[in-house]
């Protein structure tokens, strides 16, 4: 069985740091045990946080105030002076082809009330057609920053309890959760939009 990259980061470094941060909150001695039992636990600890972010993917996309997929597909809101974005996407992050995009999808389909997830399926399907490109990447990615933003969250339950009186480490949990939060959406935008330009090339040739 062959290992990739995204397997090593999102299980083994994740489970290790959740492991000590157990052994911190409970006091147990991590040390006494062998490394190869030590590197097994991480693992499977690593894999049980990744079965748990999955889980919790539909809340982390209300957090986000949706799926970056379907955003980027959807109508930008007027500004406050009336006049409409042309483009969609979060901050810096953005996609001034959309338009295009949705007409295409839509045409393709065949359906003019199809929905955003319906869309993003579909151009998904162009994208994985193709090994050439950046997306598994930026899928990889995504995935890790969704296990790590797991992790934080998992950490900040287990080691508060212990620190509860110190008003700092509140504000360091909190403050991790927001910067991981955003960064997970962040990279979230990043991956849909690599999907939907890959779409947008393989309808060009």
């Amino acid at each position: 069985m062959s290992f990739k990259y995204y397997d090593s980061l999102s299980m083994l470094i994740s489970g290790t740091v959740l492991l000590l941060v157990i052994s911190h909150a409970i006091d147990w001695d991590i040390a006494k045990f062998n490394t190869v039992v030590v590197l097994a636990i991480a693992y499977v600890t690593g894999y049980l946080l990744n079965a748990v972010s999955a889980f919790m993917e539909p809340v982390y996309y209300w957090f986000m105030g949706g799926k970056p997929s379907s955003q980027l597909l959807k109508s930008p809101k007027s500004r406050l002076c009336g006049k409409k974005r042309q483009y969609t996407g979060l901050g810096r992050i953005r996609f001034y082809e959309y338009e295009k995009v949705v007409k295409l999808l839509k045409n393709e389909i065949n359906d003019n009330h199809a929905n955003e997830e319906k869309m993003f399926g579909k151009a998904m399907s162009y994208s994985n057609a193709n090994e050439k490109t950046r997306v598994p990447d930026f899928n990889a990615q995504y995935a890790f920053s969704r296990v790590m933003l797991t992790l934080v969250i998992v950490s900040a339950g287990v080691i508060l309890p212990k620190y509860y009186e110190l008003w700092w480490v509140w504000i360091i949990a909190i403050a991790a959760i927001l910067l991981v939060g955003r960064r997970c959406k962040e990279i979230g935008y990043y991956y849909a939009r690599e999907v939907l330009i890959e779409y947008l090339k393989a309808k060009q040739q």
